[in-house]
């Protein structure tokens, strides 16, 4: 082969092998990128808080289900719901011989009013998932109600008849014995009792847990006995129902505070008059779209003051739930504080004035302060 033909032979072969190089590398590079990505965490997706609110105040009026007209519900989701083909909220009353909460026992053979209510879930709520109870026109924040309790009492301790008087009247005796909790606010505790939750379609159940909703420093301030003897104690009058002709005994001892959360929650004074406070929790399970039962124990009153009642389910974010109320609290007060501060700024900058100047006062005027015009000359004249 000539030499000139065998050098270009030579570099078409090295060509190749390097072309051949490239390749491999090319391919080992795409692995390893491909190795990357698969390591590569997933995003995490923001969680769509949902909310769903039913009034049932007017539940005990229907002994046949009813549906509920749309001002008496609301839904709150996060993905796009037809409420027009959605069915919607149902209820209406049963008479039952046992109260579901199973610390409250029925010694007097009341019949207990329950509400049976059924809802529809359009979409998976993602756990965890809170129940509360929500109340208008209910005004703890009233002084005299805040302040009408011992916490002392709370504790276990026996408290002076003086004492007990000043902090609970006029709930701090009846019938000669003291009310133990004494006090409007122990007296008019949320005691309707929500059941958990049951589908129409399949059976299957949804259930809550009672523990876990009050905070942790909230069990210092309750005892579980108490140094007075249960013949000295009453139940406050709306608890008394409960309890044989309203009276405690040894079968029916006065109630442990420090395991009763729902008071422990209820004793946190709501600001507004339009509020919610937890009920019970699931921390572990989605809550599934479909159509659910809840059974409603109706033993606190609200019509006969025009209030109402409502179940909330929700789910939260790391931020919080739907709860705008305090936000636009916020943003109204610090757009307010902004606003003024502008006006200020822009006064000091048209017409400046020296801080802290005592020629402004009045009395450092000249004619001590007095106005300058026909009401001063009257003055001077003691007209």
């Amino acid at each position: 082969m000539p030499e000139d033909e065998e050098q270009v032979h030579r570099r078409q072969v090295h060509r190749e092998e390097e072309f051949e190089r490239e390749e491999e590398e090319g391919e080992e590079e795409g692995e390893h990128e491909y190795e990357e990505e698969e390591e590569e965490p997933p995003k995490k997706s923001r969680k769509p808080v949902d909310e769903i609110m039913i009034n049932y105040s007017y539940c005990g009026q229907y002994e046949n289900p009813v549906y509920l007209a749309p001002s008496l519900y609301s839904y709150l989701m996060s993905k796009e719901i037809d409420a027009n083909t959605m069915e919607a909220p149902a209820y209406h009353y049963q008479n039952v011989s046992e109260f579901m909460d199973p610390d409250w026992n029925n010694p007097n053979n009341l019949t207990i009013s329950q509400c049976v209510l059924d809802f529809t879930i359009p979409s998976t709520m993602k756990g965890p998932i809170y129940m509360y109870y929500r109340l208008t026109n209910f005004y703890q924040n009233h002084r005299l109600y805040i302040k009408n309790y011992d916490p002392f009492q709370l504790l276990g301790n026996r408290i002076s008849p003086s004492v007990l008087s000043t902090n609970c009247g006029p709930l701090d005796k009846r019938d000669g014995k003291v009310v133990y909790p004494c006090g409007l606010v122990a007296n008019s505790m949320f005691n309707d009792t929500a059941s958990n939750l049951t589908s129409v379609t399949s059976g299957g159940n949804y259930t809550f847990t009672t523990t876990g909703i009050a905070w942790p420093e909230d069990f210092q301030k309750y005892a579980a006995h108490t140094e007075y003897l249960a013949s000295e104690l009453t139940p406050p009058p709306n608890w008394a129902p409960r309890y044989p002709n309203g009276e405690y005994d040894e079968q029916h001892p006065p109630p442990n505070l420090k395991v009763m959360e729902r008071l422990m929650v209820w004793m946190h004074m709501a600001a507004l008059p339009d509020f919610r406070k937890i009920w019970a929790r699931n921390d572990h399970d989605d809550l599934p779209a479909d159509r659910w039962r809840v059974h409603i124990d109706m033993n606190f009153e609200t019509l006969q003051y025009q209030g109402t009642k409502w179940i909330v389910l929700s789910n939260t974010t790391p931020l919080g739930g739907r709860n705008p109320y305090i936000g636009i609290a916020y943003l109204a007060i610090g757009g307010l504080c902004v606003l003024i501060g502008l006006i200020f700024a822009l006064a000091q900058l048209i017409k400046p004035r020296k801080l802290g100047d005592e020629n402004y006062l009045s009395w450092r005027k000249e004619g001590g302060g007095l106005p300058t015009n026909k009401r001063r000359q009257k003055l001077e004249k003691g007209e």
